[in-house]
């Protein structure tokens, strides 16, 4: 008889700890909520080719800790009935924007990471990584009829104005989701590509995050290559007369000696940025 009701008891236990696993949030806590990813023990024997920073790093075992939050913070804040793969696939274009320098429009920079005259921009630098994974714009997942809308800026501390502004719009059609990234300042400037959504987010699965993506390498190459830095080129050429930050480091010899081989808008961006010897640049120019 007392077997009987151990076994019974074990049971209600198991049952009763296959509900709660069945129910449970991808965040256990709130306190895992505020802190995101979780950081790793840095030391001299750490395999940095096994951690992945970026998305294109990531595998079916461990997320990129950008990706990782941002999807947490997604799950966490929308009914898991009504997440689609086509949403994950916005959320993953999401984070990839952030790699390649793009920021929500409207969300400035961290402060902690504004401290330094010439900052650096890492997406995966945790102050930007539990600040921006917060920061996803939930509205774009309203329409239901498979229409996303994101409008991001790229912010740049030598750009002409404060903010190069950036809308990304994307659209289902069947398995196949049509992303366009178009330029605010110049509308007839249009970058597109299209990716099978379901080649790429196989399963929805929130309480394995990695499960939900696969080929990350291959799909962060196509969405850089065919979207994200045409643009930044596009806008560096025509908004940021900027050649290299370096290039203020160098001797002002070398410094005349490459402005001779430079074409006039090139020369003319140039002298913008190297303001202390724009005058003997332009005296041995002329």
């Amino acid at each position: 008889m007392e077997c009987d009701n151990n076994e019974e008891s074990s049971g209600s236990l198991n049952k009763m700890n296959e509900d709660l696993q069945r129910s449970r949030s991808p965040l256990e806590t709130v306190t895992e909520e505020a802190e995101g990813a979780q950081p790793f023990l840095v030391t001299p024997k750490t395999d940095w080719e096994s951690y992945p920073l970026l998305v294109g790093d990531s595998s079916r075992v461990r997320l990129a800790p950008s990706l990782d939050s941002t999807l947490r913070y997604f799950f966490t804040h929308s009914p898991v009935t009504e997440i689609r793969r086509s949403d994950l696939m916005i959320v993953l274009i999401y984070v990839i924007a952030l790699e390649s320098g793009l920021i929500p429009k409207g969300v400035s920079m961290p402060a902690a990471c504004l401290t330094d005259k010439y900052h650096s921009y890492r997406s995966f630098d945790i102050r930007l990584v539990k600040h921006f994974a917060t920061h996803l714009p939930l509205d774009c997942f309203r329409n239901r009829a498979g229409h996303y809308r994101l409008e991001m800026e790229l912010v740049h501390e030598k750009a002409i104005r404060d903010n190069i502004a950036v809308v990304l719009l994307a659209f289902c059609s069947g398995d196949l989701l049509i992303v366009n990234l178009q330029s605010c300042t110049d509308s007839a400037v249009v970058f597109s590509t299209v990716v099978p959504i379901n080649f790429f987010v196989p399963a929805i699965n929130a309480d394995r995050l990695p499960f939900c993506y696969q080929y990350l390498s291959r799909l962060s190459t196509k969405l850089k290559n065919e979207l994200f830095v045409p643009f930044r080129s596009f806008v560096y050429h025509k908004y940021i007369p900027v050649i290299y930050p370096s290039m203020e480091g160098l001797p002002s010899e070398l410094v005349k000696h490459i402005t001779r081989c430079l074409d006039f808008r090139t020369r003319r961006n140039l002298l913008e940025v190297i303001k202390p010897t724009s005058i003997l640049i332009q005296k041995h120019t002329d």
